[in-house]
């Protein structure tokens, strides 16, 4: 085993990730299993279809994806309640607390079997942390900002939503677990230097971590979907598991509650206010497909929630609701694969891709080729840049290579966000041969002595292999010259590659989730085709939209976990009226 385990799983829960049989060969590298996906067949158009017809048609370039609503047979129970929550994950559970902390008479259902993974690293501003360090920034500039990565195909009016709460969000948060968990709770936020790369990025010191105070390491982290979860029970309200939503009940553009299915058969649920929290839709290849085409070309890796199927979107668009334009997904350059394996699914009907998880050294900038040994890209951007460049090469993967100096290399190029996990722990003070010793021998890291074996092993042949020596040779002229006179990177991020050994390795991306969906407004309701709100939907985390268009912004760090729990607690504070 290597010094340090660099790959970075998630998924549906901290345990079931791995089980499933379904996929086990595809993902064998890295021990993790594909899960299959359950469906509801619709049986002909209901009599409220007509109301969605027109939203679908201006939604979506192709509606196969989307089906026909589906009919639901005998109900086996009804619950009325105030407030029903579908979805558990991060910006359900949050909501969910949030309820149960305003005393609410609510339901939430979770799709999966038992609590869902959580995330970490939380994007706000504002916040009582933030200006204790004197770390807090210009909000004018942050908002231009990330309207600029999606030139302006998403809606700055949601945006002050986030501005305007995420930073009391985050603050409610760790307050609420100083109380019931009775710790001391510290939160941390990531003073980032200007090293963002790409010569230009704003990069805002937005990222906090909530965790135990004095406890070291991954034991001091929250559990935050765990934790709520309690928390909601201490209050009277349990989670019910094994429960999917597969419709809402609306009419005359309201929703007046939902039809979910469960163990012991159909639940309808009657109440005033809905809220999606289901996730986006990277289950589900025919719609990432359509929505999303340049995906599949450039992606290696699972790394998804495999409940995550788009039937949160889907209902909410029965329901008449509108979607984005454009799509967007979060793909981080770090799907790393055995030679001669192309982007792509390798079982499409299954959603299974050739690999799992995350290759944390796939973020360094070293120099990056493409199967003709040819550079692709300025290396030094964000961790989507790389995989929609190599979408149009050969395969949709490239290769990284490097030598025996990376250790030292990556302390100079001290990238930020979650790759600096690479400079500030797995290569820190060892060696490459030390810090892969396990990838190195499964053959995902090739190790030479000489660059012409190096391309060999890389599967390098003919002309490819000539061009990929001379790329190697132009770059360290570059190098030399402190100077990138052809994609323009930071010198600071130029690194030789001349002494033995040598190492490169082969990469797709690793796809997180997508991030379009459903429009919103400022205060969370879902937008029907003409934007006005559909009453009594709400839709939040990755199943909402308005807020991304074509990328992920990564230099804002944290800022998709951010989004979640911040429109999780609003949404239901304006169902409630606690917010107007």
């Amino acid at each position: 085993m290597s010094k340090h385990s660099e790959t970075i799983t998630g998924g549906i829960s901290r345990r079931n990730f791995l089980t499933g049989a379904a996929g086990v060969s595809a993902l064998a590298a890295f021990g993790l299993a594909g899960c299959g996906q359950p469906t509801v067949a619709g049986e002909g158009e209901s009599a409220a279809e007509g109301e969605a017809s027109a939203t679908q048609a201006s939604s979506t370039t192709a509606t196969d994806w989307l089906g026909e609503e589906p009919e639901v047979g005998e109900v086996a129970s009804t619950v009325d309640v105030d407030l029903l929550i579908c979805g558990c994950g991060m910006s359900g559970a949050v909501a969910g607390a949030t309820a149960a902390d305003l005393g609410l008479n609510f339901a939430i259902i979770e799709k999966g079997a038992e609590v869902a993974a959580s995330h970490y690293d939380i994007g706000a501003i504002h916040s009582r942390y933030q200006q204790e360090l004197d770390l807090d920034f210009d909000e004018k500039r942050w908002l231009n900002e990330w309207t600029r990565y999606a030139s302006f195909k998403n809606d700055q009016s949601v945006a002050r939503t986030w501005v305007e709460n995420s930073g009391a969000t985050v603050e409610w948060l760790a307050d609420l677990y100083t109380e019931f968990l009775g710790t001391d709770i510290e939160v941390v936020v990531d003073e980032e230097n200007d090293n963002a790369g790409g010569t230009t990025y704003f990069m805002p010191p937005e990222c906090h971590h909530i965790q135990k105070a004095g406890v070291e390491g991954r034991d001091g982290w929250i559990e935050h979907v765990e934790v709520l979860s309690e928390f909601m029970a201490s209050k009277g309200t349990e989670v019910t598991y094994n429960t999917k939503l597969v419709r809402l009940l609306h009419e005359d553009g309201k929703v007046t509650g939902a039809i979910a299915e469960g163990p012991d058969g159909l639940v309808q649920y009657n109440t005033p206010n809905v809220i999606i929290a289901t996730g986006g839709y990277a289950a589900n290849p025919d719609m990432l497909k359509s929505r999303n085409p340049i995906v599949p070309k450039c992606v290696t890796s699972l790394n998804y929630n495999q409940n995550n199927d788009g039937s949160g979107i889907k209902a909410a668009l029965w329901a008449g609701a509108d979607m984005d334009t454009e799509a967007a997904a979060m793909i981080f350059d770090r799907g790393i694969v055995m030679p001669g394996v192309d982007a792509g699914y390798t079982d499409e009907a299954a959603g299974l891709w050739p690999t799992g998880g995350q290759f944390n050294l796939g973020s360094q900038p070293f120099l990056k080729v493409d199967r003709l040994g040819e550079r692709i890209c300025n290396e030094s951007a964000n961790y989507d840049a790389i995989c929609h460049a190599a979408a149009s090469h050969p395969g949709g993967v490239w290769c990284q290579v490097f030598d025996v100096n990376a250790p030292e290399d990556v302390q100079r190029f001290k990238t930020q966000g979650c790759s600096a996990t690479t400079w500030k722990i797995t290569l820190k003070d060892t060696t490459v041969d030390e810090a892969y010793a396990d990838r190195i021998d499964e053959g995902l890291i090739c190790k030479a002595d000489t660059l012409d074996e190096l391309a060999d092993m890389l599967g390098f042949e003919g002309d490819a292999k000539t061009q990929f020596l001379a790329t190697i040779d132009d770059y360290n002229a570059m190098y030399d010259a402190q100077e990138d006179t052809q994609f323009g990177k930071e010198a600071y991020r130029l690194s030789a590659i001349r002494e033995a050994p040598f190492y490169g390795a082969w990469y797709g991306g690793a796809l997180l989730t997508t991030i379009d969906g459903v429009r919103i407004n400022r205060h969370c309701q879902a937008l029907d085709a003409n934007r006005q709100p559909i009453e009594g939907l709400y839709m939040v985390g990755t199943a909402s939209g308005s807020y991304y268009a074509g990328n992920y912004p990564v230099y804002l760090v944290g800022n998709c976990l951010g989004r979640q729990v911040t429109f999780g607690r609003y949404a239901v504070r304006h169902a409630a009226g606690d917010i107007a």
